[in-house]
């Protein structure tokens, strides 16, 4: 079995093989030699050919890389998965399944999965908002390989089939969020409830006290997609779940104006929320 891997490996002038050389040439199959000796890094090591690590991706199969796949879409219990969610928690380096596969998109439905972008009632504002929550997640202006790699919820089609292409739908967004970004004036009139602490004045606003998204992602642009309380960030860790909170409380005569808005991961605004 080892001679014969050498034999394919001088044959092809290569100082290490992937499994698909292997197969194109060699006598045996090639999981009769993973089953031998364990893996195909191990089979490498045998005959002294090349492990370099940073070609170790060369050896893991499409099955493998499939089944993988599949595995973690079992524990989480879900028919898709995105790029995300398997760079977490899958066993092999999420960077390389787009390229063995074309795209994320490609792989799912290799795998019999959904691809994360095949629901196609969508809107453009759905659209412009799934742009919002993924330039935020990862700090920076998105671009089209992060959606091809799964990161965006709607497929790049998708942005195409509205859009015209990602750029337009960039540009669409960025021009929304430039525009005026301060609330429609209101005359509106605070609850009985939230004038508890007052109950005998009235506050009348000349904002909404809802944060619509154009002044949502400005604010947080503003404090470079970071908590500022406590610095956190969801470029950082995923986890992290930022909103925006009013400095001066609504209920309190607090306006809905960019000045009076702050950027707050949840535990920080919650911890806010308990001491007022």
């Amino acid at each position: 079995l080892i001679q014969d891997v050498i034999r394919v490996a001088q044959k092809l002038g290569k100082e290490t093989l992937t499994t698909d050389e292997y197969r194109s040439a060699g006598i045996y199959s090639y999981t009769t030699l993973r089953r031998r000796f364990g893996s195909w890094k191990q089979v490498m090591k045998k005959t002294g050919l090349s492990i370099e690590q940073s070609n170790f991706h060369v050896y893991i199969t499409n099955e493998e890389y499939i089944s993988d796949i599949q595995q973690v879409a079992r524990s989480l219990k879900k028919d898709t998965l995105f790029f995300t969610e398997y760079k977490e928690l899958g066993t092999y380096d999420a960077g390389n399944i787009p390229k063995r596969f074309g795209s994320w998109a490609a792989a799912l439905v290799a795998a019999g999965l959904h691809p994360t972008g095949y629901t196609v009632s969508v809107t453009n504002e759905e659209l412009l908002e799934e742009i919002e929550q993924l330039w935020i997640r990862l700090g920076r202006q998105p671009s089209s390989t992060d959606v091809r790699e799964g990161q965006s919820r709607y497929g790049l089609t998708t942005y195409v089939r509205h859009f015209g292409s990602w750029r337009n739908a960039l540009v669409t967004f960025v021009n929304y969020v430039n525009e005026d970004n301060e609330q429609e004036p209101i005359e509106e009139t605070v609850s009985q409830k939230e004038l508890s602490d007052n109950p005998i004045a009235e506050i009348r606003h000349k904002t909404k006290r809802d944060i619509n998204l154009r002044l949502r992602f400005l604010v947080m642009k503003r404090d470079n997609f970071k908590c500022c309380k406590c610095g956190a960030s969801p470029a950082k860790d995923p986890s992290v779940e930022l909103h925006i909170d009013h400095i001066k409380p609504w209920s309190k005569g607090g306006e809905t104006v960019m000045d009076n808005l702050e950027t707050l991961c949840s535990k920080c605004n919650l911890g806010k929320s308990d001491l007022e």
